[in-house]
């Protein structure tokens, strides 16, 4: 009798459409995680700039400011808001030196942040987030929410208030006063 070295057709095909109904299982969990994650990513991105904005106009002395920008890498960024993705399209940090609105010819540019991938949008009222020389915010109570588009259980909402200080909420539908 002799012995048989490898599979049957038969075994491989069985094997092949498990294999295939497990992926077909898996895959929408898998791109739910991804979609997560790059939410999660760009909400630490911007909670370390408006945390870096904080700290530097304590440490300076003076304001600064953090605002949306539509191409914050063009050879002269500005503070502009006319995209319908929001803050995912990126943003600057400057120090405000000249008392005029927006990044002018007196002010320093601290840092700027490219356009997020994987994230469809960052919502907001406010375009920009002005920082005393005293770590507070020139604004009330505001909040920002990032996975605009995307379903809700992902989204995720930051809370910055007249305090100056930026915190994750527990949700996106949580409210920012509590």
């Amino acid at each position: 009798m002799k012995k048989s070295l490898g599979f049957t057709l038969i075994e491989l095909l069985v094997t092949l459409s498990i294999l295939a109904t497990l992926v077909t299982l898996a895959a929408p969990s898998v791109a739910g995680l991804v979609q997560s994650g790059n939410v999660a990513s760009a909400v630490n991105t911007f909670l370390a700039d408006l945390r870096f904005a904080r700290a530097e106009a304590i440490r300076r002395g003076s304001a600064v400011v953090i605002c949306r920008s539509d191409d914050p890498e063009a050879a002269s960024p500005a503070c502009t808001n006319t995209s319908a993705r929001g803050w995912a399209d990126g943003w600057i940090v400057y120090e405000e030196r000249d008392g005029a609105d927006g990044l002018g010819g007196g002010d320093k540019l601290l840092r700027i942040q490219a356009p997020l991938t994987g994230v469809d949008g960052a919502s907001s009222a406010k375009t920009d987030f002005t920082f005393t020389p005293l770590g507070r915010s020139q604004s009330a109570s505001v909040n920002v929410v990032f996975g605009v588009g995307i379903p809700p259980e992902r989204r995720r909402k930051i809370c910055i208030g007249f305090t100056g200080r930026a915190r994750l909420a527990a949700d996106a539908s949580a409210d920012c006063n509590s």
